[in-house]
């Protein structure tokens, strides 16, 4: 016995792997000549069609030169490896049906991969299988929580459920969790892939519930998929349903001949040793026959050939195949030995088809042949009816040599079904109360005839279930039928009129059934006829699911707001190579302007990100929370960020704050500082409050040939979603150094531009460093003050303490505790400190009697007020040096250090602009 191992493609191996076989066939006798030919017709007409190369197992990698072919004896034990070339010409019979279930079964497994289809044939379509790939939550992970509207792959809540819903269509099921809190999502901007689902019509059914609602979607049920049961790594969509027989299943000859009740074979080919007396076969021969169309309608057509062999009479029962057009079930109206005339089932009258000639198989319906007698190269047989009588009307064949267009087989009676399973439908500890098997058909179902129709047919499979530890299996016999597209089976299967006749697409079916009671069960599968291996036939059938739906589902979710979808596999989803859900949510949320609505405002994620930790509103500064939210919403400034680690909240709230250039500060509340262009001085310092051991120091960062000249932003786009960058350049010419920084929740290009710009005017212009130290002074400010400060050594500025004020008709008389620089300060003008410690000023300041009088033009502002109870005011006269305080570092109970840069107005240039 030989085996002819045909390989998909001459590529022998790949990244060392060596090419696996896709299709075996196993063979008696006769030469490889003989098997080309009988198999292959496009071959039997020319024997120089060879588009294939062929190796022997004892040579590997010497080609056998196809004149060598007939030398090759397939009656012992020897591997032929046949490597398909795909080429253009009509490549037929056997490499047809190879390269179909090549591209069938792994289209469907990797769908974004074109596969060529065979030459001179249609190429079925794979199944509509909606496959989908989400983020899935780490084990003891985070719940996201979504600031404005931001993209998002959500988390699932329950595993995902597929089911067909009709022989080509696949549906699932996915339960997805969209984050902590209250969303909306708009049509538009949930996506499968990169299609919004509005496009998509009713392929895909969608529903959002918010926290705590009930999901009324089925999605919501929990369901289990065996692992045990689905693609496997050797490239199978699923595990095969095999069947066994026990006798070599069909002859396997270059030719045959036949005459009356005897078949014969060439030598030196021979009749299987185990095709004993008695045993059944199936012979299918074709004839040809031409129809005649009928002129008037309502006549029956007129069908003419050879029939007198067949012994039919009126109102006997045939089957013809092999031909699409006149494939099926007939009654006989009228006969003669060269023409008939036919009644469907229901005797009405048959009237087509278009008149032409057609090579078909005749026979009475369930017939088959019984041996009587064999010798090594003959088999005598007997016609029997459906019954299993004899057919004493049939008179034998009449003398003819069939070299191709014939089929003798075993019957299917003696094929055996191979369980696969037992497998548990469920996790142990679970129960379920409903079981479900899919069934899959990669190459489509039907037989193919010479001129590639395919013809329907009828498969069974049955489905066994049992509670584990019972003895006694349950069963369901489910018939799928490719003609009618029904799938039959107990009272919880459904009619599916889809399929008309046989076809080369993939199909499947969903076998369901409900469990008398909740527990946990075992379950096994098998086909009931066998594999019909004929290279003409369409048969393969693999079980790809095994799921079980649990007792007890959740029906609903506090806290989180949950998307339930069912998407039906359609060409528009089929065709993605991988099928991502992502969704653009607007988060729900308390405004500053007391409604709840979707929000992207920065304000409004601030307070409620510190609500959501106990900081009430009365915890927060909200008279400046909402200055900034007036500027913000002015400005079009959001934050859009999806929060997805283990952030603290002084991280959550400084993101969200850095989106509108601020950050958060501490003193008795929360308060939102923005650093932008001031006006108004805030806290004084000078030496006058200033610790001894601490005044002013001053650094300058020098400007320096590797100095920054450029700034590269990173940012989520909320026009692409995905991660961009933005130059920041201040001229044409190339940088030669660039600093990459990263803002988070800020998804415009315009707005990620200016914050670039920021940083690379802070490179350029902000170049002045200050620290100092007072007792407790400097607890009066904040980080992100703007103030005045002046050092010990009086050159542009000096300090000093008011000792006496007067008003009078020439303005306000200052007494100074210290002579003023009239002549080396060029800046006359003076600031005081006030008893909150702000500063008012700058006033400009004339000299009075000596250098201790000051008189300031305060117009109607308030004066300085000297206490002898209190400290006095403080003075400074001259330029001051303004600066942003960047930290305040309290040291024990009397010390507290300052440190703070220079301001610039020239920082805030571009926060206006636009990019150029």
């Amino acid at each position: 016995m030989s085996e002819i191992r045909i390989y998909p493609s001459v590529i022998r191996s790949c990244e060392g792997v060596p090419t696996q076989a896709i299709e075996t066939h196993t063979v008696n006798g006769g030469t490889l000549h003989d098997w080309f030919a009988a198999n292959v017709p496009s071959y039997a007409e020319n024997s120089g069609f060879n588009p294939w190369e062929v190796e022997l197992d004892t040579a590997r990698g010497v080609i056998v030169d196809p004149a060598d072919y007939a030398r090759i004896d397939l009656s012992t034990d020897t591997v032929v490896h046949l490597y398909i070339a795909p080429q253009g010409g009509a490549v037929g019979s056997v490499f047809n049906a190879i390269v179909d279930v090549f591209t069938s079964v792994f289209s469907f497994l990797m769908p974004d991969i074109p596969t060529p289809s065979s030459s001179g044939q249609v190429q079925g379509e794979k199944i509509n299988d909606p496959s989908v790939t989400v983020n899935r939550p780490k084990l003891n992970g985070l719940i996201n929580q979504i600031a404005g509207q931001t993209k998002i792959a959500p988390y699932y809540l329950a595993p995902p459920h597929s089911y067909f819903i009709d022989p080509k269509t696949k549906c699932v099921d996915i339960l997805l969790c969209v984050g902590w809190g209250s969303y909306a999502i708009s049509a538009s901007q949930l996506r499968i892939a990169e299609t919004p689902v509005n496009a998509l019509g009713n392929d895909v059914d969608w529903q959002l519930f918010q926290p705590g609602e009930t999901i009324s979607h089925p999605a919501h049920k929990l369901w289990y998929t065996a692992p045990e049961v689905g693609a496997a790594g050797n490239g199978q969509a699923g595990l095969k349903l095999k069947s066994t027989v026990p006798i070599t299943p069909h002859l396997s000859v270059s030719y045959i001949d036949v005459s009356g009740d005897t078949i014969s074979v060439p030598s030196p080919a021979e009749i299987p040793e185990d095709w004993l007396p008695d045993l059944l076969l199936n012979v299918a021969l074709r004839r040809q026959v031409t129809a005649s169309s009928p002129e008037d309608p309502g006549v029956r057509a007129v069908f003419k050939g050879s029939f007198s062999d067949l012994g039919l009479s009126v109102g006997d029962s045939i089957v013809m195949s092999d031909s699409t057009a006149l494939a099926g079930e007939y009654v006989v109206h009228s006969e003669s030995n060269s023409e008939l005339t036919l009644s469907y089932p229901d005797l009405t009258p048959v009237i087509g088809p278009t008149g032409g000639t057609y090579q078909v198989t005749i026979d009475r319906v369930g017939a088959r042949y019984r041996i009587v007698s064999t010798t090594t190269n003959s088999i005598t047989v007997e016609k029997q009816l459906a019954d299993g009588n004899p057919d004493t009307g049939w008179q034998g064949w009449s003398n003819a040599r069939y070299r191709s267009n014939w089929r003798v087989r075993v019957d299917d009676i003696y094929a055996e079904g191979e369980w696969l399973g037992p497998f548990n439908a469920q996790k142990s500890g679970s129960t379920v109360n409903r079981l479900q098997a899919l069934v899959l058909m990669p190459r489509g179902i039907g037989t193919m005839t010479d001129g590639g129709d395919v013809m329907a047919r009828k498969r069974n499979v049955e489905f066994q279930w049992r509670e584990i530890g019972a003895e006694t299996w349950n069963s369901e016999i489910v018939l799928f039928d490719a003609g009618t597209g029904e799938v039959i089976g107990g009272p919880t299967f459904s009619v599916l009129n889809v399929l008309e006749e046989g076809t080369r697409d993939q199909v499947g079916f969903t076998i369901e059934l409900d469990t008398p009671n909740d527990g946990q069960f075992e379950c096994r599968l098998k086909r009931i006829e066998p594999e019909d291996t004929d290279v003409k036939s369409l048969d393969e059938m693999y079980w790809t699911q095994l799921s079980s739906r649990l007792a007890v589902s959740p029906t609903r979710y506090d806290d989180v707001t949950v998307l339930a979808m069912t998407i039906t596999g359609s060409d528009a989803i089929a065709g993605q190579s991988e099928n991502r859900v992502t969704c653009v949510p607007a988060a729900i949320l308390p405004t500053m302007e007391g409604t709840i609505q979707p929000t992207r405002a920065i304000a409004d994620w601030v307070r409620n990100a510190a609500n959501q930790v106990g900081i009430t509103d009365d915890d927060i500064d909200m008279d400046e929370l909402q200055r900034l939210h007036d500027v913000w919403t002015a400005r079009g400034d959001t934050f859009d960020y999806n929060h997805d680690n283990d952030d603290t909240v002084k991280a959550v709230l400084q993101r969200s704050l850095r989106a509108g250039f601020a950050q958060p500060t501490w003193s008795d509340v929360l308060t939102p500082v923005r650093d932008e262009s001031r006006a108004q001085l805030e806290q004084m310092y000078s030496p006058q409050n200033m610790r001894a051991d601490a005044l002013l120091a001053k650094s300058v960062r020098s400007i320096r040939p590797d100095d920054y000249d450029g700034v590269d932003v990173e940012y989520q786009s909320a026009i692409t979603n995905t991660g961009e960058t933005i130059e920041c350049r201040l001229s044409s010419a190339p940088a030669e150094r660039v600093e990459t920084i990263k803002v988070e929740g800020v998804t415009d290009e315009t707005r990620a531009w200016r914050h670039g710009m920021r940083r690379l005017m802070w490179h350029r212009h902000v170049r002045k460093g200050y620290s100092w130290g007072t007792p407790t002074d400097a607890l009066n400010s904040n980080v992100g003050s703007y103030c005045p400060v002046v050092g010990p050594i009086p050159s542009r500025a000096q300090s000093a303490l008011i000792e006496q004020v007067t008003v009078n008709s020439a303005g306000v008389n200052l007494l100074s505790s210290e002579p003023l620089n009239w002549d080396g300060i060029e800046q006359h003008v003076i600031y005081w400190r006030k008893p909150d410690g702000e500063t008012a000023g700058p006033y400009t300041a004339t000299r009075g009697e000596d250098d201790y009088h000051v008189i300031a033009a305060m117009g109607s502002d308030p004066v300085p007020v000297v206490d002898q109870q209190k400290e006095p005011p403080h003075l400074i006269f001259g330029r001051v040096e303004r600066v942003i305080i960047k930290s305040i570092s309290p040291s024990g109970m009397s010390a507290v250090t300052v440190e703070a840069e220079g301001y610039d107005e020239r920082l805030y240039q571009h926060d206006d602009a636009v990019p150029g």
